[in-house]
């Protein structure tokens, strides 16, 4: 594995996914790493039907953009072998420093990590055969600059695959747990970013999407519905589920800021909202994304 690319490394005070960088910096962002066994079985089925999607060929440069904890980025590494090569990116250190750590484990000498917000670093010109997101791509504060970036990167003959989330009301494994815990929470403790403000949610309305990608200079733009089921917790592990989904969502925000008394009455609320769903396969709920597709 090469050494991370530092020359345009992100800070956390300039640029306009400033905010982005502190918070995926921040204690609030650690399960992301403690848990990344779980999120990448939670998470992975989708990115893996993007992946299908995208259907890497050996010898391909791959760009991973919001690798995380490099789940995707080692299957890339394995689909296009040795005489491939793929590029990870993210703005999160400890996350990067797991992914490298797993890099490491399998043995892979065509991988490349970087912290690097990928909508304004400088990669070369029309370097990579694909550029790829697992949900990593929906948090730029400048959306098509950042896409138009991303385009330059890619060769003529390219195409980008990634996937992002639909509405939070389709989404109910994230939904459920925020109107549950909304009740004990003041006003503006989640804060909802409006439609066209960098979060999990911002690329959920298909005419922005193609605008952004449009005015960005891609072409070829097409969205795909994906629907996944997502088991947050077996049968009888309300308790268990509630606690896992409040270190992933948009809660992780107000949590380190409650008093314990607080936090536990939240963890039941999020619970008794799990047991009305608790069913024979356990706390199941609904995941909706969008792959999309473009060429540039």
């Amino acid at each position: 594995m090469e050494d991370e690319v530092s020359s345009n490394e992100p800070t956390s005070d300039d640029g306009p996914n400033a905010r982005m960088v502190r918070y995926w910096n921040s204690s609030a962002t650690a399960p992301w790493v403690t848990l990344q066994d779980r999120l990448d079985a939670l998470l992975g089925p989708a990115g893996d039907a993007a992946i299908r999607e995208a259907n890497p060929k050996s010898a391909e440069h791959v760009l991973d953009v919001g690798c995380g904890c490099g789940g995707s980025t080692l299957e890339f590494a394995r689909l296009v072998g040795k005489l491939g090569h793929v590029t990870g990116v993210d703005i999160s250190d400890q996350m990067l420093a797991r992914a490298r750590e797993r890099v490491v484990e399998k043995g892979f000498a065509q991988v490349t990590l970087a912290v690097a917000d990928a909508g304004s670093f400088a990669f070369e010109p029309a370097g990579f055969d694909h550029i790829y997101s697992r949900l990593g791509i929906m948090f730029f504060g400048a959306p098509v600059a950042a896409f138009d970036n991303l385009r330059s990167a890619l060769k003529t003959s390219g195409r980008m695959t990634f996937l992002c989330c639909r509405t939070a009301a389709e989404n109910t494994y994230i939904s459920t747990a925020v109107q549950a815990a909304r009740p004990l929470l003041p006003n503006d403790a989640v804060p909802i970013p409006g439609p066209d403000e960098p979060g999990m949610f911002s690329l959920a309305n298909p005419s922005r999407v193609q605008d952004i990608l449009g005015r960005a200079g891609f072409r070829q733009i097409e969205l795909r519905r994906h629907d996944e089921r997502m088991r947050l917790g077996g049968p009888g592990e309300a308790i268990e589920a509630a606690n896992f989904s409040l270190q992933f969502g948009p809660l992780t925000r107000v949590l380190n800021d409650l008093k314990p008394a607080a936090r536990e009455a939240l963890i039941s609320a999020v619970a008794n909202a799990y047991r009305q769903i608790d069913g024979p396969e356990g706390i199941v709920l609904q995941g909706a994304f969008w792959i999309v597709t473009a060429r540039p």
